[in-house]
């Protein structure tokens, strides 16, 4: 079955920017993180392996509905879905949280975002897997 295999590359935009002129980091720099996609059911997104079959990653499951999109949030690999968000074709969209996943998911606000998310690894082991 045909496959995308894809490399990320990893978005330093909102890291500090003296941590990122420290390490002479570009908007966009290593590591790139494998991705693949393929038919299932729809479409599944793999992020961080190119080995579709490989569990241990999280995805996204994309499915066509008649009036829209939905899109099924794997972050837990093998668990539950988290939550959904949903395109439907006249442009609105929602997005609903699953109650049964293992990981709670949280709800920001519009400004707020993850504090994590941005942090920069302390060092290169904590870095995402990836070819550098």
């Amino acid at each position: 079955m045909p496959e995308l295999k894809i490399y990320a590359k990893t978005y330093y935009g909102n890291v500090p920017e003296e941590v990122t002129s420290e390490k002479k980091l570009e908007e966009f720099d290593s590591p790139e993180v494998p991705v693949v996609a393929r038919r299932a059911d729809g479409v599944r997104v793999v992020l961080g392996t190119h080995d579709f079959w490989d569990y241990g990653f999280p995805d996204i499951q994309i499915e066509r509905r008649p009036g829209g999109w939905v899109i099924f949030l794997h972050p837990v690999p093998g668990d539950d879905p988290s939550g959904y968000v949903y395109f439907l074709d006249d442009g609105r969209s929602y997005f609903q949280a699953e109650r049964t996943c293992t990981k709670s998911l949280q709800l920001l606000e519009w400004e707020e975002t993850p504090p994590e998310l941005d942090q920069f690894p302390p060092s290169q082991s904590r870095r995402p897997p990836g070819r550098d």
